[in-house]
């Protein structure tokens, strides 16, 4: 038989973590933060403790198999290598509330994820964008391969979310199949990706989806019959932010978050054809160039401050910006915010576009505010989303129609149904479903 073990993000947006466990191996995903508000960047990090810290914080679970054997003592739990079974991860996508504890496990573990998404790890830790250290037994997974361990086999297969290298995952055991969508769309730029995800996964046993968008109020997705017409895209945000900057006679700032690379290459392409060159930070132009590399590169020179940057990127300094404004459109993280007190006489917007701080929840966004107006300069909230809009989710679970829908990384998981689906069950945290000659017992 296979159980199925759900030990974190059942009601809460991140940090899901389920292990899926066989007669010979354990597969177990994703490796995120639970609850990451609870981090506090004014306490400092103990380094030889972090594991043990994040999980006795509830950020991480208590899991038998994973830990270091020192981590693993303290925490009295069996440490990785020492289970009856092989114990292996599966990492959606490179967003923190999806692999930030990545850095904690031991290192001997094997992480599968897509080669996208490995090309994106490397650069992280490249640029000390990761809480602990780098994880040397990543391996990644071409579009739509499969790959064994013992009786375990997982198909990787790509999802349009916004961030490069997203993936679900098709999980088959001796005993069915179980479907994990990770975080999905279909207003990016490739919805067929997230059809095409659908449609391999028709009829699994055992879904498990995202369901981030019913979090936020009532919604009854057993009426919803067309998406929202209101609903906007990533094509529409890139002409919404050339048509601003068509009006824009100074410098647009723009905060979008840095690992959704694929909208900075289409932001580089449609500036481009307005005369505005887009000048990216340094960290964000070693994502871009690891990508596209055929993309022409200007990086601001004020935060190289020690970063790698591209050989054949082209440095534009503050003077520059100063001197024609117009002619730029300036890629600036939130840690970089003080640059604006010198840029300030030339800056036309500010265009919040999914970077940090995220959102109201984190203490930081509204400090945003408050200096942006203190300061002088419009803010436009331009954020997109990653997450397909709750037509769109009852739109998968009709399209795979599974035995069982197993909704979670949601605030309210109940409010995801489909009358193509089969039993829903909305796990407790801890509680394992058996699934044996595909059939499910909870």
């Amino acid at each position: 038989m296979t159980k199925i073990t759900f030990y974190k993000g059942l009601r809460v947006i991140g940090g899901t973590f389920v292990s899926v466990e066989t007669d010979r191996a354990v597969c177990m995903f994703d490796f995120g933060f639970t609850v990451s508000d609870r981090a506090d960047e004014s306490i400092r990090l103990r380094p030889d403790h972090i594991p043990q810290d994040y999980v006795r914080a509830g950020m991480l679970p208590a899991a038998d198999g994973i830990y270091e054997p020192q981590a693993a003592a303290d925490l009295g739990l069996v440490p990785y290598g020492e289970t009856e079974k092989p114990h292996f991860f599966l990492i959606s996508h490179m967003h923190i509330d999806h692999m930030g504890g990545l850095d904690m496990l031991d290192p001997r573990i094997p992480v599968y994820m897509t080669e996208e998404s490995e090309t994106l790890y490397r650069r992280l830790a490249a640029q000390s964008d990761l809480t602990f250290r780098e994880h040397p037994s990543c391996i990644g997974v071409p579009d739509g391969q499969s790959f064994s361990v013992e009786d375990i086999t997982v198909q990787v297969l790509l999802i349009d979310h916004d961030c490069v290298g997203a993936c679900g995952f098709l999980i088959r055991t001796p005993d069915g199949t179980i479907c994990y969508t990770g975080d999905y769309r279909f207003h990016g730029y490739h919805p067929d990706r997230t059809a095409a995800f659908g449609e391999a996964c028709r009829g699994a046993d055992v879904l498990i989806t995202e369901g981030v968008t019913v979090s936020f109020g009532d919604v009854d997705m057993l009426s919803l019959t067309a998406p929202d017409p209101h609903d906007r895209t990533e094509a529409d945000l890139l002409e919404e932010t050339a048509a601003f900057c068509a009006e824009a006679p100074g410098l647009v700032v723009i905060n979008p978050y840095n690992r959704n690379v694929e909208r900075i290459h289409n932001l580089t392409e449609r500036l481009a054809r307005q005369n505005r060159r887009l000048v990216l930070d340094a960290v964000q132009a070693d994502y871009l160039a690891a990508f596209y590399p055929q993309d022409p590169l200007c990086v601001y020179a004020e935060t190289v401050c020690g970063h790698p940057v591209p050989e054949r990127a082209v440095l534009i300094g503050r003077d520059e910006l100063l001197r024609r404004p117009g002619a730029y459109v300036l890629q600036l993280d939130y840690r970089d915010f003080y640059e604006l007190f010198d840029l300030k006489p030339v800056v036309s917007g500010y265009l919040h576009m999914d970077g940090a701080p995220l959102g109201a929840y984190d203490p930081s966004y509204g400090k945003m505010l408050m200096q942006l107006e203190a300061i002088g300069i419009p803010f436009r909230s331009m954020g997109l989303g990653g997450h397909a809009r709750p037509y769109y989710l009852k739109q998968m679970v009709d399209l795979i129609a599974p035995k069982v829908l197993v909704p979670l990384h949601s605030q309210r998981p109940e409010q995801v149904a489909s009358r193509c689906a089969g039993r829903r069950i909305l796990p407790e945290e801890g509680q394992t479903l058996i699934l044996e000659k595909g059939e499910v017992k909870a």
